[in-house]
């Protein structure tokens, strides 16, 4: 019951976070246009490589800390260890975005220049609001996080409506629009420890050490898995401008935002297949629910793929349609993969998964540097699909070799009898 509870509210949060941020997202894109969403595009980027890459994997890391058996009940200590260690990770991010705007501003746009102090504002809050968030998932107060997500985006929302109606809703209002949403998750985040009384706790070296350790070995694959999600955007700006990756953003953006419900599925079975004993079977048989599940609903967004488009970005937009059918084949193996996730992360097997990352990472970035001089947009989605889809097969692989287990059990089509086993109090309750 624990799990099936936890799975309604973080689905609720992310069909009020989805909705949000489609609705917002076609605003945007009808006040910017396929040139302006481009910039938008290449700026957020850019944003989005710092917090990774300086991050450190800290939200992998995070949920394998909050294994209680194997590290102690002291949340408190937890939640101060993480808090500082954030506030450091964020602010050697901040750091590189000023170095490479400083010395290397070739590299980007005039927009992501400009408004440098902005982009690091927002780094140092969104940093701290993901990652106190993820804190609250892993220690499995999922309806806190739920509420918190879904109050963030309704703070975005009424902004954006705002600026929209009163004809000011530019780049630079867009980008405070998100520092204030991730603002007021911190406020409400760290309400929410103060009533919970772990705002007591100290920071602790040795949850440190351990929290650096479990990043560091599982940071190869965050960057890889950027890589080959995020980046050809950067490509596609640079040789074919902001218009082609315009067209492409609002594709990409379409598709990661319909991946909500298997995401949904990920996030609640974090807790459920680390603090659980029959962690293989749990992963096998969401692997089996979700390849079904998720392969229609693809299919189906595929054959509307015009009238979604239409709706998000308008007649301007629709150029893209084919885009978009395309990055769904990707989007389809894309979040069946991260399932798997839970699973290594317990046991510790972050050496195989970053050896499989950079792999594909490789892999997709020289498959960009191909396709998309000579296909443009239409390279980057090619790309994209043809990464996910060879990343599913090296996540079975990865997963037969910690398991020992036939992973291909997966494609027996069981699927009534799974969501029958999913019911099961013995099955998914904590």
């Amino acid at each position: 019951m624990a799990f099936k509870r936890n799975f309604l509210w973080m689905l609720a949060s992310r069909i009020v976070q989805m909705s949000a941020g489609l609705f917002m997202g076609a605003l945007i894109n009808r006040s910017l246009g396929p040139a302006g969403r481009g910039i938008y595009a290449e700026v957020l980027t850019w944003v989005s490589l710092f917090v990774m890459v300086f991050g450190l994997s800290i939200d992998t890391a995070i949920y394998h800390l909050a294994n209680r058996s194997a590290y102690g009940e002291d949340d408190a200590s937890r939640f101060a260890t993480i808090l500082w260690l954030n506030l450091g990770y964020s602010l050697l991010a901040v750091a590189g975005l000023s170095v490479l705007v400083h010395y290397w501003s070739h590299l980007v746009s005039a927009t992501t220049a400009q408004h440098v102090f902005l982009l690091a504002v927002l780094i140092l809050v969104s940093m701290l609001a993901s990652n106190l968030l993820v804190f609250y998932q892993a220690m499995g107060n999922i309806k806190a996080a739920a509420v918190i997500g879904m109050a963030q985006l309704l703070v975005q929302a009424a902004l954006i409506i705002a600026a929209y109606l009163g004809g000011f809703l530019t780049l630079p209002f867009i980008f405070w629009s998100m520092v204030i949403m991730q603002l007021a998750g911190v406020i409400l985040l760290l309400g929410l420890a103060w009533q919970s009384r772990l705002m007591s706790g100290r920071f602790s070296l040795e949850m440190a050490k351990i929290i650096l350790s479990a990043g560091l070995k599982q940071h190869v694959a965050t960057i890889c898995t950027f890589a080959y999600t995020k980046v050809n955007q950067l490509i596609l700006f640079r040789y074919c401008g902001e218009v082609a990756t315009g067209i492409f953003s609002v594709s990409l953006a379409i598709a990661l935002a319909l991946m909500f419900i298997p995401q949904t599925f990920q996030t609640v079975l974090y807790p459920r297949v680390i603090h659980g004993d029959d962690d293989y079977e749990v992963t096998v048989r969401a692997l089996r629910v979700g390849f079904y599940t998720w392969g229609l609903m693809v299919l189906g967004i595929m054959l509307l793929a015009r009238p979604i488009l239409l709706v998000y970005g308008g007649a301007s937009f629709l150029s893209s349609v084919n885009l978009l059918r395309i990055l769904m084949i990707g989007a389809w193996f894309l979040p069946l993969s991260s399932l798997v996730a839970p699973y290594y992360v317990k046991k510790g097997a972050f050496g195989l998964g970053s050896t499989s990352a950079v792999i594909l990472a490789v892999f997709s970035i020289g498959l960009n540097f191909i396709l998309v001089p000579r296909y443009a947009a239409v390279g980057a989605a090619l790309a994209t699909s043809v990464t996910c889809l060879v990343g599913f097969g090296l996540v079975l692989g990865l997963l037969y070799l910690i398991s020992k287990k036939n992973p291909l059990v997966i494609f027996i089509p069981a699927l009534a009898r799974e969501l029958k086993q999913l019911r099961i109090k013995n099955l998914f309750s904590s």
